[in-house]
């Protein structure tokens, strides 16, 4: 059985670099993986920023990084946004990948957040199911090379 727990995710991220690299791989961009871990520090230090682990043993498996902060619109809403959401694709059948969501979401809540936006792949099952429970697609990104 995994266990879930917040962790900063700047002393996580040097110890996971395979699963970070997997992560990448699957779902990065189309530049160097090259995390700012001075960046994750300071953010995580002015409560901006935390991470959701899933365990196995002492190993993590699965894993979310969130921002949370006012809104610069109106400083009356908090907003929380995923950064990263992995799961080892050998732990995604089960209860984990739900686990690691509904945790991020408690304690994005617990952090004053009053509304969570994910940011996943469109058309994936991870957005569908997103959907089903009650999120809404709202914009669509786009990016290019300057």
């Amino acid at each position: 059985m995994c266990t879930i727990r917040i962790v900063n995710p700047a002393e996580w991220i040097p110890r996971i670099r395979d699963l970070l690299s997997a992560n990448w791989a699957e779902t990065g961009l189309d530049f160097d993986f090259d995390p700012d871990i001075d960046l994750y520090a300071r953010m995580a230090d002015l409560g901006m920023l935390f991470a959701v682990a899933a365990f196995d043993g002492d190993d993590i498996v699965g894993y979310c990084t969130v921002t949370v902060m006012a809104h610069p619109h109106n400083k009356r809403v908090t907003f929380a946004s995923n950064d990263a959401l992995f799961v080892h694709p050998e732990y995604r059948a089960g209860l984990v990948p739900g686990r690691v969501i509904l945790t991020a979401q408690a304690e994005a809540r617990r952090r004053g957040a009053t509304k969570f936006m994910w940011h996943c792949r469109a058309a994936t099952q991870l957005a569908a199911m997103f959907e089903r429970h009650g999120y809404q697609p709202v914009d669509m990104v786009v990016m290019k090379e300057i």
